[in-house]
């Protein structure tokens, strides 16, 4: 849930260092999965907080994620996936 406006003034910088480091033809390829990827994360945080997920993966996500802004912020950052939570020991545990 990035604001447009926000988006573009973080998003230049980073096509503009693309464009110097890759050749022509391989910027717009990683800019373009780059951007994607940013996007399918961003939908799925928006869906998080306001859908209802029918899969259960999707529906431990939900809860994984409100318990890190009702819970503890401090820990559970993992919105589409816990793997970075573990690697940086960020796990949120809740019992049920």
């Amino acid at each position: 849930m990035f604001p447009p406006a926000l988006g573009v003034v973080f998003v230049t910088p980073v096509f503009f260092l693309m464009k110097a480091i890759y050749p022509s033809w391989m910027y717009h390829l990683t800019f373009a999965g780059a951007l994607c990827g940013f996007m399918c994360y961003d939908l799925v945080h928006f869906y998080l907080h306001h859908g209802i997920p029918a899969m259960q993966y999707l529906r431990e996500l939900k809860s994984y994620h409100l318990n890190h802004h009702y819970k503890d912020y401090h820990l559970g950052f993992g919105i589409t996936s816990k793997l970075w939570d573990y690697v940086f020991n960020t796990v949120l545990y809740t019992k049920k």
